[in-house]
């Protein structure tokens, strides 16, 4: 029983679900403060203006929330302005069409954040455009009516941004520590000997790129405002999360040689180890709920300390096996890691006082760049952008769909097909194509959702139901796009339903159909293939290494200097596992390239191991260290940062000696010890570069 308490509070506690349920009151009551003193029709009106203006409410950090509200609010009402005047006249419309389609694709350029405000354009146009308006008197009641709905859910959500803004903090660590559990739970697996070890390393590096982005996205709520102890307090959990990480991740700089060796009830102490700090962060995940929590941290002493024992004696054992000392320097991490995991909940601890971090590193150098002025969109128009060509794909989409619904106006219904298009196409070919499968399920679940509840329901409690069904889809946007369909779907047919309450719901399925058979077509039309990119992200990812190279080879690696390196190398590698991702779903890819590519991410991935270890190697054994290592650190350095190098010639590589091979590497004295990992860190670094050189990725 206490187990399934503790799923369920994992389960609800999540940063989507109560973004979803905080959208879908606003909602909500947006439409009952229009509806209940106007009637139902003028509330239906309100609501859809607060609608498109609540996609843009996302988790975002608290200083950027008016500025992202604020634009959502203009656009919304720009766009319903322009579709409510354009309609009186199809030539003016189509135009109008094209140009939102254009207006969508070229906003992509200010990433992620701008998608949001693009979609609520395009939404707010649809939406006006399934109004059928006898004269601009009734244009002119409808947008007032819209406006009013964009305008209350703005307040509201701005409101509850600056009310609630410690607990979306919270929730945003929480999803950061969450992902943590679930990289170290695929971590785990890689220790199960009966587990395959090729599929248990690939899922482990996906682990690692959600892991990846979810910190970017802690980083960026938390690392805003450090004005008050909580705050400060919410920026060393994160920092301890971070240290933890990296110490796990150090771990496994030496998982090439264990997955070969024959120990395996080691195999199964790491296991159980790795599983119990995960079990440890899981529960701190919880301690989150409380504002100030009072935690009491498990450290699990015994456990660590028997394993390192135990590998201890299995060298001793067997002196000859070169495996053996793998092992034990993963067990000696493992229990720094637990170490840490320690240090994790005593920064969540409410009688624990904030550190000085916060003031003495430079924090802004952690958080997302985000694009911006109006530079970012004048240098969008030239042929090779991808934010052109996705906005006069989009364009030409819809108003050819729009075209189809004027000729064949029995069985195409233009704001649908629109609405489909606009959902489903998307700036790569691997998303548009997962969407549209997605796109067209979710709408025959949702209509025959729609069909039940149009059946059952008093026509008041159908508004209560498009409030759900919004905050439904709004949560699952970004985790679950069929939900999101789904929810979209009941919420748009039973909007529209007040507008023309006929059964169209069959109509609604042939216009999906449409919708994403033009969303597909039209996908090959001026493509950007991931491809075109892979030169640019091998170089960025080279880059990545090169940077935590100079910044962690060094005896006393510079705090904030090796810090920022990691979290490049840490977002490089995340990057290369979404491209991989991408470009295995376009057509005509060479097989050999998507070979290549996964070994170079593999390679990478133990390569940002190895030099995570080194700070915790020389945590570890400083003392023992002699201080005439200093010398081979830096020499090794420079041969790395060589070898890294974007456009390194290749004689640079071949010019580099060979350090002497892991393998044959004997002794256990520290400096022996700092000798074995600089070797296998230029080994790395120089396999690293020999993938990235390969013929299969440079004839992109």
């Amino acid at each position: 029983m206490l187990l399934l308490s503790r799923q369920v509070s994992l389960a609800v506690f999540r940063v989507h679900i109560e973004n979803g349920l905080a959208v879908a009151a606003g909602v909500g009551l947006a439409g009952l403060a229009v509806g209940l003193p106007l009637g139902l029709e003028a509330g239906m009106a309100a609501m859809a203006g607060a609608i498109c203006v609540s996609i843009t409410d996302q988790p975002d950090p608290l200083r950027q929330k008016p500025w992202l509200i604020s634009f959502a609010l203009a656009s919304a009402c720009f766009f319903t302005a322009l579709a409510s005047a354009a309609q009186f006249a199809p030539a003016a419309f189509l135009a109008a069409t094209a140009v939102t389609g254009l207006w969508t694709g070229l906003i992509s350029a200010y990433g992620k954040r701008a998608i949001n405000i693009a979609t609520t354009s395009i939404l707010a146009f649809v939406f006006a455009m399934a109004e059928q308006f006898a004269d601009g008197g009734a244009a002119l009641d409808d947008f007032i009516l819209f406006a009013c709905g964009a305008i209350f859910y703005a307040t509201y959500a701005l409101v509850c941004a600056a009310l609630l803004d410690d607990r979306a903090r919270r929730l945003l660590l929480a999803e950061a520590m969450r992902a943590f559990v679930s990289y170290l739970r695929a971590k785990a697996a890689l220790y199960n000997p009966y587990s395959e070890g090729p599929a248990a390393f690939r899922a482990m590096i996906e682990a690692h790129a959600t892991l990846a982005d979810r910190l970017q996205a802690a980083r960026d709520a938390l690392y805003a405002c450090k004005h008050h102890a909580m705050q400060l307090k919410r920026i060393d959990a994160l920092i301890a999360l971070l240290d933890l990480f990296e110490t796990v991740l150090s771990s496994d700089a030496d998982i090439e040689l264990l997955r070969h060796a024959k120990a395996r009830d080691l195999f199964w102490r790491f296991n159980q180890c790795i599983h119990l700090i995960a079990d440890e962060v899981e529960r701190l995940t919880l301690a989150l709920r409380d504002r100030r929590p009072h935690t009491s941290p498990r450290a699990h002493e015994a456990e660590l300390a028997a394993l390192v024992a135990a590998t201890r004696e299995a060298r001793a054992a067997d002196p000859d096996d070169k495996t053996l000392y793998a092992f034990s320097a993963t067990a000696l991490k493992l229990q720094l890691a637990d170490q840490y995991a320690a240090t994790l909940g005593r920064a969540l601890d409410r009688d624990t006082p904030p550190s000085r971090i916060a003031h003495e590193l430079d924090l802004e150098l952690f958080r997302a760049d985000t694009p911006r002025g109006v530079g970012v969109l004048l240098r969008q128009f030239h042929y090779r952008s991808p934010a052109l060509r996705y906005g006069v794909r989009l364009a030409l989409a819809m108003t050819t769909g729009y075209a189809l619904a004027l000729i064949f106006p029995a069985i195409a219904h233009a704001n649908w097909i629109l609405l489909t298009i606009a959902l489903i196409m998307r700036a790569n070919y691997s998303v548009t194509r997962q969407r549209r499968w997605d796109r067209v399920t979710g709408t025959l679940m949702g209509c025959a959702l729609a069909v039940l509840f149009l059946n059952t329901l008093h026509a008041w409690a159908l508004l209560v139901l498009i409030a759900l069904a919004v905050g439904t889809s709004h949560a699952y946007g970004g985790i679950a796009y069929r939900v999101t369909a789904i929810g979209a779907s009941v919420s748009s047919l039973l909007l529209l339903h007040f507008v023309d309450p006929r059964p169209l719901f069959l109509e609604r399925i042939i216009d999906t159909l449409i919708g994403a058979g033009l969303s597909w077509a039209f996908s090959y039309l001026l493509p950007h293939w991931e491809r075109y990119d892979l030169p640019g992200t091998v170089r960025t990812l080279l880059k990545a290494d090169a940077q935590f190279a100079e910044a962690v080879l060094r005896r006393q690696p510079v705090y904030g200097a090796y810090r920022l390196g990691r979290k490049k190398t840490i977002d490089a590698v995340a990057a290369m596992s979404g491209a991989l991702r991408r470009l295995s779903d376009e057509p005509n890819v060479n097989r050999r390239t998507l070979a290549a590519l996964s070994e170079l991410l593999g390679a990478n991935y133990l390569l940002a191991s190895d030099l995570s270890s080194m700070p915790v190697l020389l945590k570890l054994r400083a003392a023992d260290i002699s201080p005439d290592a200093d010398a081979q650190i830096d020499a090794t350095r420079r041969r790395v940062v060589a070898l890294l190098s974007p456009g390194a010639a290749d004689e640079t590589v071949i010019d580099i000696p060979e350090w002497e091979s892991l393998h044959t590497l004997q002794g256990d004295r520290a400096s022996e010890i700092l000798m074995r990992r600089l070797a296998h860190i230029e080994n790395g670094a120089r396999k690293v570069a020999r993938l990235s050189a390969r013929p299969a990725l440079e004839q992109f």
